[in-house]
């Protein structure tokens, strides 16, 4: 059958555009080549973009079904470096660019803008810089994200021309200081607008709450200014406002309720103040509320605690007062809570680990009173359990010590009683534990020993007793020890010389006693070292010379013989000062002996050999008194010996005149009044 004019026509029209479609094909590969070659791949994910196979095998690369050609590159998170290549032009039906979370740098090529069928390009969180060229051509455009990179230069006001957009992420970027342009108003489409941290200044423009489909509203860590707008409760789909670290003013408006979707609301460090409405309570889906670092005073609203679905509640730095709101985390699967620096009074709220979920409680800086809850003893997830600077008393609940996940325990500056539980041995992850300024008693407990990545024990102004455990040796990563202020005894124990990391050690004011011992010149990283008011004895060891110290204080105790001279240059005289058997050594260093009032050890010396010969002296005097006392008695006891054997002698022999001499010798001569001759009388 012969082939007819029209066939012909037919199979010449289809080989033409098989020979076009190969054609392009090929074009379309070189172009993935060269995209390739301008790129690094540590981790090969582009191994299999090769001449051997076909673009739309290419790991990352869709393709149209029909006409094989590319219409999407997506290679976000791959760990690419290098540079965005001209070539990407070349792939005229590419709709979908996405290099997001790499490391790719330098510019974005003009010729990007050719590339007129994309509607999604994300070149987020890479390290672009230079000024944005117009894109304003990617007329069907949707998505937009170049947040997150170095861009400089002008803020794009091109942007209002992209009408189409429902996605534009331009923050964290470096572009010059401008204000937020007007026309970002006509993006209707809009439903996530991410513009933090790009050098935007003033009011938030109105336009921008007409936006009625957006649900997140991010202008965060900028330099916005003005009352907070009252009109942003016209964005009925807002489900995340995020306007922190600004300088916005003014109140809360109660129409934030109505904005029944709201999820997260960040409007921490900014200058707002007033009192919370009690409307916001009707925010029942709220996940997040941040207001940290603001003016707002009163009381919470009562109402949020019935909050259901709230994960992360923070409100420090404010002049909030009153009673906390009693049934906060009751029933809301609570992550963290930082109320700090408030004066929140009255008995702390018992149900913010309801849910066994809180990682994060920090309540420092306020006036909470009575003993702290029971209920918190099965609390095994906190990570940070902050209650510092307020009025509880009592005991810590039992469990509350043994905290598994725990890397902070601080509960200083309160009236808390009791002792530190054994169960501290349970709280393996700690870093931090302060226990300064409270009531607490008993001896330290040995398990403290187990806490090898401990990096902080801080328990001064207690009433700690007994000795410190000889366990402290275990912990490695200690570089901060203060016990001072506490009932202390006993001696330092040697194996404190293995806590490699100490940096800063205060054991003043306990009555520990012994000698100082010469494993504390192993620290090599010791900075202060403060053994003051103590008992210790015997010399301050040579060995200290050799550490980095910048504070020393051995004062107030019983320490004897020469100041090592190292330890002289580095502190005043009050640093060794009631220790009576201190003194500077006769050394080169006597430019520092002119100047001090310590004694010399020569002085000290002299001073002994001098009181040695006087004391000899005086020894000598005092034999010398006592023999000649003693001679003496000898001789009146042999002399009185002698006249009794006299008297004997004559009593015996009648010798009455002499016996008569004897008794007158020793009695009053008397008068006879009877031979007595009369006076006679004067005229």
């Amino acid at each position: 059958m012969p082939t007819s004019p029209l066939q012909i026509y037919f199979w010449c029209i289809l080989l033409l555009a098989n020979v076009g479609i190969s054609t392009s094909l090929r074009l379309e590969r070189d172009a993935l080549l060269d995209i390739k070659s301008c790129v690094e791949d540590p981790q090969n994910y582009l191994s299999n973009w090769d001449e051997s196979h076909s673009p739309c095998q290419f790991h990352g690369v869709t393709c149209n079904k029909i006409s094989g050609e590319v219409t999407g590159v997506s290679l976000s998170n791959a760990s690419l470096s290098g540079t965005i290549s001209p070539s990407f032009s070349l792939l005229h039906q590419l709709r979908t660019l996405d290099l997001s979370a790499n490391s790719i740098s330098g510019i974005i090529p003009a010729a990007l803008t050719n590339c007129t069928n994309l509607q999604v390009l994300n070149l987020s969180m890479n390290s672009l810089t230079g000024q944005l060229h117009d894109l304003s051509s990617l007329l069907k455009l949707q998505v937009l994200d170049l947040s997150t990179n170095s861009f400089s230069g002008a803020f794009p006001v091109w942007i209002g021309m992209l009408s189409g957009l429902t996605e534009l992420g331009l923050g964290e970027n470096s572009f010059d200081e401008a204000g937020v342009p007007e026309s970002i108003g006509l993006l209707k489409n809009l439903t996530w607008l991410f513009l933090g941290q790009c050098n935007l200044r003033g009011e938030i423009p109105a336009s921008v709450f007409h936006l009625e489909s957006l649900g997140t509203l991010d202008f965060s860590r900028n330099q916005m200014t003005g009352v907070f707008p009252k009109a942003i409760s016209n964005l009925r789909n807002l489900w995340k406002i995020e306007l922190y670290q600004n300088n916005l003013t003014g109140e809360i408006p109660p129409e934030l309720a109505h904005l029944t979707l709201l999820s997260e609301f960040d409007v921490s460090q900014n200058q707002l103040t007033g009192v919370l409405p009690k409307e916001i309570a009707s925010l029942k889906k709220l996940k997040v509320f941040h207001i940290y670092r603001n003016n707002f005073y009163g009381e919470l609203p009562a109402g949020l605690g019935d909050w259901e679905f709230l994960e992360s509640f923070s409100t420090y730095e404010n002049q909030f007062s009153g009673k906390f709101p009693a049934n906060l985390g009751r029933f809301s699967p609570l992550n963290a809570i930082d109320i700090s620096e408030n004066y929140f009074t009255g008995e702390f709220p018992k149900f913010l680990c309801q849910s066994n979920k809180l990682q994060f409680l920090l309540a420092l800086s306020n006036n909470f009173s009575g003993e702290f809850p029971t209920s918190y003893s099965s609390c095994k997830t906190l990570e940070r359990f902050r209650v510092s600077q307020n009025q509880f008393s009592g005991s810590i609940p039992h469990g509350m010590w043994g905290l598994p996940n725990a890397v902070i325990i601080d509960v200083a500056n309160n009236g808390f009683t009791g002792g530190i539980s054994s169960d501290i041995s349970i709280s393996a992850t700690l870093t931090q534990l302060l226990l300064q300024n409270n009531n607490f008693s008993s001896e330290l407990p040995v398990e403290l020993g187990n806490l090898s990545q401990l990096q902080k024990l801080v328990a001064s102004n207690n009433r700690f007793s007994g000795q410190i455990p000889a366990q402290i040796g275990n912990l490695k990563q200690l570089s901060y020890l203060h016990l001072e202020q506490n009932a202390l005894e006993g001696s330092i124990p040697p194996e404190i010389g293995l806590c490699n990391s100490l940096v800063d050690l205060n054991l003043a004011e306990n009555s520990m006693s012994g000698q100082i011992p010469d494993t504390v010149g192993s620290l090599l990283m010791l900075n202060s070292l403060n053994l003051s008011y103590n008992m210790f004895s015997g010399e301050i060891p040579d060995a200290l010379q050799s550490l980095r110290l910048s504070y020393v204080d051995f004062s107030h105790n019983n320490l004897s013989g020469p100041i090592p001279p190292q330890l002289l240059m580095i502190a005043e005289d009050d640093a060794f000062s009631e220790n009576s058997d201190l003194c500077v050594p006769d050394t080169p260093e006597r430019w520092r002996q002119s100047a001090t009032s310590l004694r010399s050890c020569q002085w000290i010396d002299n001073h002994r050999s001098f009181s040695r010969r006087r004391l000899f002296a005086v020894l000598i005097m005092v034999i010398s008194l006592v023999v000649l006392l003693s001679g003496l008695a000898c001789l009146r006891y042999e002399n009185d010996r002698l006249e009794d054997i006299n008297r004997k002698q004559d009593t015996e022999s009648g010798d009455d005149s002499d016996s008569k001499w004897i008794a007158e010798s020793f009695h009053a001569r008397g008068v006879n009044t009877s031979a007595a001759l009369p006076v006679p009388m004067a005229k």
